[in-house]
């Protein structure tokens, strides 16, 4: 027994050369300038709007999609051409012994056109395919969209909840260093042994190692929060802690309609097949002739002309008869391609439905959690005064005290995670359908 205690108190002796320098260094990495500019949720995001680069990748991908659409109609157009060629030859001819040997040049110069008449609309489904392509490429933006908009509110309520967590833990600390003072005056007095104010020394270091690790989870929340902006971590910040915790009447089949009709990833997929379906068509005139215009004035000037003109204007009906398969495996390929399309549409049709359902079902859970939480921390509250109370009164132990107070600080983090958990999963919903 004299051994033990021994090690109790050697141990803290240590602890206290620790608690010295421990608060500098906590105030030296986490101190907060006094009047920092606050952020609230709308100016985060609208942040995340301008600067994230997801976004403007999103954009640029638009951009090229409608580009692409002037590509396809520039078949409506004609083609202007202008040509020169130049040629160079010798001639020899013999008869018996006599040789006659000449050279001639030719330099020609053309301007011409050609013009798509009809091609069974070929064109015209080419224009439509490159429709389709911009939708998807929209859809596609607005899904990056949405997905920004939901890490930034997922990262900026993360940071909230660390922040309560940093507070939760300083009350903690301040409890166990209060019990600590108390525990020494009892020691002093005799009415408490040694082994008391040494369990309340590993108390307060393991308070303040949890402090000192929360304090680092704000940092980490902030940076988790800022990638999802896409700037730089700021310094001198606050957030707004603009907790809403009202609750959301929704009727799940209406959901289920909303999310069906306005999903961006589900779109997409629509969007696709009807891409693919034009596709199909438009494969399926690569079987018909072309007919095309063309007009072309030249310029001779050579050996045998002069600045000769000439010109002429004809038609071209060009009819495939056989390109080696190529027409028909083309076709081959893009009905395969369409029936895997409409198969994911289904597969995201039910992805959309499983993950709303999901969603909701995580709202209704953090809506009763709140209430549960909140009476456990009533209750564990209540447990750690009468705890602290029997103490300072002499009549309770030290191992009462330390789980109370463990069992309250729990239920405080259990209440602000429930809080958290109610307001982002509110937010899962709504990207779940869609909404921003």
């Amino acid at each position: 027994m004299y051994c033990q205690t021994r090690e109790f108190i050697t141990l803290g002796e240590s602890m206290k050369k620790y608690l010295i320098f421990l608060p500098f260094i906590l105030s030296f990495f986490f101190h907060l300038e006094a009047g920092a500019e606050e952020w609230n949720l709308k100016i985060c995001l609208d942040m995340g709007l301008k600067h994230n680069p997801a976004l403007r990748a999103a954009t640029k991908g638009i951009e090229g999609a409608e580009a692409r659409i002037k590509q396809s109609q520039a078949a409506y157009y004609p083609y202007l051409f202008a040509e020169t060629d130049y040629s160079h030859g010798e001639s020899t001819s013999s008869k018996k012994t006599t040789y006659n040997v000449g050279s001639s040049d030719l330099t020609s110069y053309y301007v011409g056109l050609s013009q798509n008449i009809y091609d069974f609309g070929r064109r015209e489904y080419k224009v439509q395919a490159a429709k389709e392509d911009l939708k998807a490429y929209q859809w596609t933006g607005r899904d990056t969209r949405l997905s920004v908009l939901d890490a930034i509110r997922q990262s900026y309520y993360g940071v909230l909840l660390a922040e309560r967590v940093v507070k939760v833990r300083r009350e903690d600390l301040q409890r166990t260093q209060e019990h600590l003072k108390q525990a020494q005056g009892f020691y002093q007095v005799g009415l408490k042994a040694k082994i008391d104010v040494t369990q309340a020394e590993v108390a307060v270091i393991t308070a303040q190692k949890a402090l000192l690790q929360a304090e680092n989870n704000i940092q980490t929340a902030w940076v988790t929060l800022t990638a999802a902006m896409g700037i730089d971590f700021p310094r001198g910040i606050t957030l707004k802690d603009d907790l809403d915790l009202q609750p959301v009447n929704w009727d799940l089949e209406s959901l289920q309609k909303e999310a069906l009709e306005k999903d961006p990833v589900l779109n997409r997929y629509r969007t696709l097949v009807s891409y693919w379906e034009i596709g199909e068509k438009q494969a399926q005139r690569e079987f018909w002739p072309t007919l095309n215009g063309t007009a072309r004035y030249a310029i001779n000037d050579g050996t045998n002309y002069s600045n000769d003109e000439s010109w002429n204007v004809g038609l071209q009906l060009n009819i495939p008869l056989f390109s080696g398969f190529l027409k028909k495996n083309k076709l081959a390929e893009i009905r395969a391609v369409l029936d895997q399309a409409k198969a994911n549409l289904e597969m995201q049709r039910l992805s959309v439905i499983n993950n709303l359902q999901n969603q909701y079902l995580n709202y209704r859970l953090a809506e009763k959690q709140i209430e549960v939480a909140k009476e456990s921390l009533r209750r564990a509250k209540e447990n750690l005064e009468l705890a602290e109370g029997r103490y300072k009164a002499g009549v309770g132990n030290m191992l009462d005290v330390t789980d109370a107070r463990s069992s309250f600080f729990q239920a405080e983090t259990d209440y602000d995670q429930a809080v958290y958990s109610f307001i982002t999963s509110r937010y899962k919903v709504e990207r779940a359908l869609g909404r921003e």
